[in-house]
């Protein structure tokens, strides 16, 4: 096991501020937090402050479901679960219009809005999909976007699972996802000083969370410590193991070999690293994380007992996480 020393930590942050990115610019990270058991190091390279974590909202939101559904989570007279088919939920406040999504919604699930397995040809509900159509109709832009393949098979990453599940929360649940996930994550963790933009009447759920990151690095910690704050079961083991195990079969469009954490798999909104060796067997190293654009990260690495969260403005990745896995 390689321990967490401040002498490693430093050398990081060092390294961090004197790396250029493939633009030639000094990388524009804003917080990093590094764990161990006990041993914590943090630095800031800039003013403290609230950073949009875009796609970790997606985990964060099915932490909060893994929650609620332990404790017996119903919309209407529907008790929900991984295998709750999404279409019938649906058809309470969206119209879908063609007959083959109608099919193809009615098989959809709420396991496969959180692994992303939509049956869509790709990603949609991203910056430019968002900005190209009113805010107050996207959730009847994402239930008629064309479903070409079967879902619950091909994996291609996208935001509208997420912001799918929001919509439920609200319309069944008369709440907001903010307030659903304030209950079941953010009170247990002591996490009181966030904001989640909107989409119309609905919380976005798949991006715009704005946090510190200590409280990144709290979530990270749920993750390490299988569910369990200060003792606590916050959400249950057995959710997070479905949340860090992989789902896709072979490594993902997204995968790029040799990186320090390859996004080879994905499971329930958490990306599995590994790699594919010289005779093509598939392996995994047991490392699991989330991304969001710009260079925010959570990371567990098992193995060493080692728990991260980045925050910064950082566009090009590449060498954010190459430095991050000095800590592997």
């Amino acid at each position: 096991m390689k321990k967490l020393t401040k002498e490693l930590f430093d050398s990081v942050i060092s390294e961090m501020e004197n790396s250029l990115d493939s633009k030639g610019n000094h990388l524009d990270m804003v917080g990093l937090i590094v764990s161990q058991g006990e041993t914590l190091f943090s630095h800031y390279f800039r003013k403290r402050e609230k950073i949009d974590i875009r796609s970790i909202a997606k985990p964060i939101t099915c932490l909060a479901f893994g929650a609620a559904i332990k404790e017996g989570l119903f919309f209407g007279d529907t008790q929900i679960t991984l295998d709750t088919k999404i279409g019938p939920l649906l058809r309470r406040y969206a119209t879908i219009h063609t007959s083959k999504n109608i099919k193809a919604w009615d098989i959809l699930t709420v396991r496969d809005c959180f692994k992303i397995t939509l049956g869509h040809d790709k990603g949609i509900m991203f910056s430019k999909d968002v900005s190209e159509q009113r805010e107050d109709k996207l959730i009847d832009y994402i239930v008629n976007y064309p479903i070409t393949a079967t879902p619950g098979f091909d994996f291609v990453y996208s935001n509208a699972g997420t912001f799918v599940l929001s919509t439920l929360v609200t319309e069944y649940l008369n709440i907001s996802l903010t307030e659903f996930v304030d209950k079941y994550i953010f009170k247990p963790l002591d996490i009181s000083d966030y904001s989640w933009k909107n989409y119309g009447k609905y919380c976005a759920g798949c991006t715009g969370l704005k946090m510190h990151c200590e409280d990144l690095h709290k979530i990270a910690k749920l993750f390490a410590d299988d569910g369990k704050c200060n003792g606590i079961q916050v959400v249950p083991e057995e959710w997070v193991n479905n949340m860090r195990l992989p789902l896709v079969y072979g490594p993902t469009h997204r995968y790029k070999k040799g990186r320090a954490f390859p996004k080879f798999n994905y499971g329930l909104n958490m990306w599995i690293c590994g790699d594919v060796g010289e005779l093509g067997i598939y392996s995994y190293d047991g490392n699991y994380y989330c991304d969001g654009t710009d260079g925010q990260y959570i990371i567990i690495i098992p193995n060493n007992n080692i728990v991260i969260a980045a925050t910064g403005y950082q566009s090009d990745t590449e060498p954010v996480s190459r430095i991050l896995g000095n800590f592997k």
